[in-house]
């Protein structure tokens, strides 16, 4: 203990004496006192009863041995606990007042008395958890750097910081996306703290108090926070008929485009860990845009225009016609397309569609016009026989049915019978 703590603790003695009024001979105070004959002289002189944990120990004519006592004992406990502020306890009480005088011969036994049942405490500050238990730290600083850490177990430095910067502000800047802040911070259990005596071994620095909170009393941390983020908003896809396009065909008039909105959160967490979130408020920033697509509303006609489209999404020729290992290619190879969707290449009648042999897969359409067209190896199909097709209406999916060396389409094309080179007709 320092020297400005131990002069304190001398002075504080007077707390513990407390003086009373001029009594007669006549003593209440015990057998301590002695009585005076009645027309004795009265000889009075300072008497000093003391109290300890309620129990009267007696008076002694001398209050230097509780001063000489008191200072011993902060000076050896002291040397264990230089940082604690102590004071004898609050239990021992010395009330004075004029009588005659005590025995000396008993104010040796008394001060031994008092030496064996006084003890030196530290003026801690106790920090009471639901009014029921208590952790101890040295004085109301280390109270608060405890509170601190309990609070640090939950959300980080920063985030207290500035959570404690913001009780002084009236108008708080408006959370922008992707940004948060605390509301609240509070315990699961009620938390205060008061100044009080305790034994100096049950003082705990405020990183062992703040563990024993949370880790032995249970005590949880509940944080609330406001957190705003942005949200992106589904576009509706509406179906359209359309009059210039023929019945089977389809056409995306207006790409979907998706909303954004903004959206503000209620967000609670327990110990750091996420319990809950609900919205609080949204704000719409950009509606979305619906996707519309076109269906064909028109009749398809009865024959082909003559006028051929590529049949496949893209893709290249892989082999032409003409001769090829031995024999005759009658038709093309498309393979690589962007995707295994088949389209007719002009308008006409399906006349098959199934599996043929060597071909896998296929589908043939009549154009009504003398032109014929086949599209073979095809993994599935989605016309039938006595559909009618227009450019761009699709029949199936590129695939390897058949004999077949790898994912492509086999497409031929002929007119009154006769076999056409469909590059003659066909473009990308």
């Amino acid at each position: 203990m320092n020297a400005k703590h131990l002069n304190k603790d001398k002075l504080n003695l007077r707390k513990w004496k407390i003086g009373t009024a001029l009594v007669l001979a006549a003593s209440a105070f015990g057998a301590n006192t002695i009585f005076a004959e009645p027309n004795e002289p009265q000889h009075l002189e300072p008497v000093y009863h003391i109290y300890h944990n309620a129990s009267y120990l007696g008076a002694v004519s001398d209050d230097a041995p509780i001063d000489d006592l008191i200072d011993e004992k902060l000076k050896t406990t002291a040397s264990d606990y230089d940082d604690l502020r102590l004071a004898p306890s609050e239990d021992l009480i010395v009330r004075t007042e004029q009588a005659v005088a005590s025995n000396p011969a008993d104010d040796e036994t008394i001060i031994s008395q008092l030496d064996e049942q006084l003890a030196i405490q530290a003026e801690a500050f106790a920090l009471r958890v639901d009014n029921e238990s208590e952790v101890y730290v040295k004085d109301r600083e280390a109270y608060e750097e405890t509170i601190q850490l309990i609070k640090e177990t939950a959300v980080s430095e920063k985030e207290l910081e500035q959570f404690e910067q913001q009780q002084n502000e009236t108008d708080l800047p408006e959370l922008k996306a992707g940004e948060s802040r605390i509301t609240d911070i509070s315990f699961s259990q009620p938390v205060n703290g008061l100044s009080k005596q305790i034994d100096p071994k049950q003082v705990m620095a405020p990183d062992e108090a703040a563990q024993y909170v949370t880790d032995e009393l249970g005590v949880d941390v509940l944080v609330n926070k406001a957190e705003k983020a942005l949200k992106k908003m589904p576009y509706e896809t509406v179906k359209k008929d359309s009059e210039d396009l023929y019945i089977g065909e389809t056409k995306v008039s207006e790409k979907g485009q998706r909303g954004e909105k903004a959206v503000s959160y209620a967000v609670r967490e327990v110990n750091g860990e996420r319990v809950g979130r609900s919205e609080t408020r949204e704000k719409i920033l950009d509606e979305p845009v619906d996707k519309i697509i076109l269906e064909g509303d028109k009749e398809l006609p009865g024959a082909g225009t003559g006028e051929f489209t590529w049949p496949a999404d893209d893709g290249y020729v892989s082999s032409k016609k003409g001769q090829r290992w031995g024999r005759a290619h009658k038709g093309i190879d498309i393979a690589r397309p962007e995707t295994l969707d088949i389209v007719a290449a002009d308008h006409g009648t399906v006349t098959k569609a199934g599996a043929a042999g060597t071909f896998g897969n296929r589908v043939v359409v009549d154009h009504k016009n003398g032109y014929e067209t086949i599209y073979a190896h095809l993994s599935s199909i989605d016309v039938q026989v006595g559909d009618k097709v227009s450019p761009h209406t699709k029949l199936g999916n590129m695939g390897t049915t058949g004999r077949s060396t790898g994912i492509h389409l086999h497409f031929e094309l002929s007119y009154e019978g006769q076999d056409r080179d469909p590059l003659d007709y066909v473009k990308k």
